[in-house]
């Protein structure tokens, strides 16, 4: 990689020395001085000060942007989120722009759970949640206490084992080991995302330079408040919806209800917190700011940056990738004095009438514009020159069926009525834990397992009114251990959710799994129990009432897309409609720059579709 680049980075001399000549003289003048005194010039030192930034320029580089959330069909539309985007007509024109420079696979998805933490872990280990143990997002229960309570655990790599029982390897390890003297960086608007990969009494993570909002070095600004539906780089700020919500009087007065109404929407305790709390939910555009002052001051030559915006904003305010689930809002919306009034504005989601497309668009719009700036800033910078550049979502995400009917979805609930599981008091521990959010829950059996059979029977005969379609339906898969590991047609592949080492080998002594494992369909919504809520920026009491506090969310089947596009150097270009997962990606990047990975991967090597 280096044998071009002398005389590219100022180092030819008046004469336009070789490159054998020139460090003919180095070794030279270095080897008397190492003659004179050794302990005071070390080769590698004398070398490096000589040489410079050029010893991080010349190497080759691997950079992951990540968009968390971010559904595929968004980069197929038109400025106004309607289907036929065109040249100069993208409601994306940034990401579009860089798909033309790569190979994009366009039937690319995630694995289940269609969620954060694991997805992020497949994509740089080149595995699924059945390699690695981690099967919930922000923290997951680890085990049972001596007084039967669970033991709830963050997500962590110090947990993170393969089939055999070994930690699970990373790209940002495999890097290390191959180049030692390489910086690495890990920058993500999730900030728990990036204290998993820190790790807990573990070998190395392989990451030198981790960024969350709370955690940056000092030379960087802190992240600062902007509104989801109105970010900086909306030109309408002034005249288009947001979201809106119902409010503590909106509905049936159960603490159930209440606590959802409170939660959801724009304007609610959801969107307050993630807007008012920078540091925990910092915007792409810091996210881009701080890189690119990374990039220039430590030069990382393996970079993950995780963007969260998409993400955050479609748990508060919804997604709008499929124009066809939108209608005139009623009554009509009217903009303040002196606005236009578009016809865009009076779009809202026939799934949840809170929910004002346009707000949604400028997210999206916001999304692009900062992906456009980090890719500019990076090539002005000289970065891509030589980087592998892997653009991906870790899933994608719908909007939540809105209901007055709490008992929908409880599954607990459910399962308590029939006599399944014992109804007990909020502080009294119980035979079973659930531990779910949006569109997907685990349950897990401390005890009386031989029941699980007869629940599983009761959740798949249960029955709720779509309020979009006016019929009755079953609102959710039921996956016992046998369908984990065997697989279901068209929901998961055999084995994507069963961890062979922690379930046969390791007999659920270091890590328990999931009894039972429910994903949600047609975008009915799972409730939160027990208090376990990620990402929403403040600790919930273990004993608050099950309630649903997303908009928009995600996990289960129909949240499996992604994007997934592959850029290199001379690569080939296009679009490809091979089928892959996002595992594929991790392998891939393993195979091009020619690391290994020493964990068990199920990913397969991309690489002849581009060379």
């Amino acid at each position: 990689m280096e044998k071009d680049n002398i005389t590219d980075n100022n180092f030819a001399t008046k004469k336009q020395l070789g490159r054998r000549s020139f460090l003919k003289k180095v070794v030279a003048f270095l080897s008397g001085i190492t003659l004179m005194n050794w302990s005071l010039f070390p080769f590698k030192g004398a070398l490096a000060s000589i040489l410079g930034e050029n010893v991080s320029n010349n190497h080759e580089k691997l950079i992951f942007i990540a968009i968390d959330g971010l559904h595929p069909k968004y980069i197929e539309l038109d400025a106004k989120g309607l289907l036929g985007g065109s040249e100069g007509n993208w409601l994306m024109p940034k990401i579009n722009a860089f798909l033309k420079k790569s190979l994009w696979y366009k039937n690319a998805k995630a694995y289940l759970p269609a969620a954060t933490d694991m997805n992020h872990l497949n994509v740089l280990a080149g595995t699924s949640s059945a390699q690695t143990g981690i099967i919930s997002v922000w923290a997951q229960p680890t085990g049972w206490a001596k007084n039967g309570a669970a033991i709830i655990t963050h997500t962590n790599m110090s947990f993170a084992r393969d089939d055999k029982g070994r930690p699970v390897d990373t790209l940002f390890q495999a890097w290390k080991r191959h180049w030692p003297e390489s910086k690495t960086m890990l920058i993500t608007g999730k900030e728990w995302v990036g204290e998993m990969f820190r790790g807990e009494k573990r070998t190395s993570s392989g990451i030198d330079i981790l960024v969350t909002g709370p955690n940056h070095p000092d030379y960087l600004k802190s992240p600062q408040k902007e509104s989801l539906a109105d970010p900086h780089t909306d030109g309408d700020a002034a005249c288009d919806p947001e979201s809106t919500r119902l409010g503590f009087f909106g509905g049936s007065m159960g603490t159930s209800d209440v606590m959802t109404r409170l939660y959801t929407g724009q304007g609610s305790l959801l969107t307050w917190q993630m807007e008012h709390f920078a540091n925990h939910f910092p915007r792409d555009s810091w996210i881009v700011d701080s890189t690119l002052e990374i990039f220039k001051r430590d030069k990382p030559d393996m970079a993950y940056i995780l963007l969260a915006q998409c993400d955050d904003a479609g748990h508060a305010i919804g997604c709008a990738w499929d124009p066809s689930e939108f209608t005139n809002v009623n009554p009509p919306y009217e903009p303040p004095e002196g606005c236009e009034n578009k016809p865009e504005y009076q779009l809202v989601s026939s799934r949840n009438k809170l929910l004002f497309k346009e707000a949604i668009l400028d997210v999206i719009r916001d999304v692009d514009i900062q992906f456009g700036r980090l890719m500019d800033g990076l090539q002005n910078q000289g970065v891509l020159d030589k980087a592998k550049v892997i653009l991906l979502s870790d899933h994608s995400a719908v909007n939540h069926l809105y209901t007055e009917d709490f008992s929908s979805t409880d599954c607990v609930g459910l399962l308590e009525s029939a006599g399944i599981i014992e109804k007990r008091g909020m502080l009294e521990k119980k035979e079973m834990y659930a531990f779910s959010v949006s569109s997907y829950g685990v349950l897990y059996w401390r005890e009386n397992k031989e029941k699980v059979a007869k629940a599983k029977e009761v959740l798949l005969a249960h029955r709720a009114l779509n309020p979009q379609t006016g019929k009755k339906e079953c609102p959710w898969w039921v996956l016992d251990r046998s369908d984990m590991k065997n697989g279901v047609e068209e929901v998961c592949l055999p084995g994507e959710l069963y961890h062979t080492y922690y379930v046969d080998v390791d007999k659920e002594q270091t890590l328990i799994w999931p009894d039972l494992i429910i994903l949600a369909k047609n975008g009915w919504q799972i409730p939160v129990y027990n208090g376990q809520i990620p990402n929403v920026g403040i600790k919930v009491p273990t004993w608050s009432p099950p309630w649903r506090v997303f908009n928009g969310g995600h996990g289960s089947v129909d949240t499996l897309p992604i994007v997934a596009a592959i850029s290199i150097p001379g690569g080939k270009k296009g679009a490809h409609d091979r089928p892959i997962r996002i595992a594929d990606l991790g392998v891939t990047a393993a195979v091009l720059s020619g690391l290994n990975l020493t964990s068990t991967t199920i990913g397969k090597d991309l690489s002849k579709d581009l060379i």
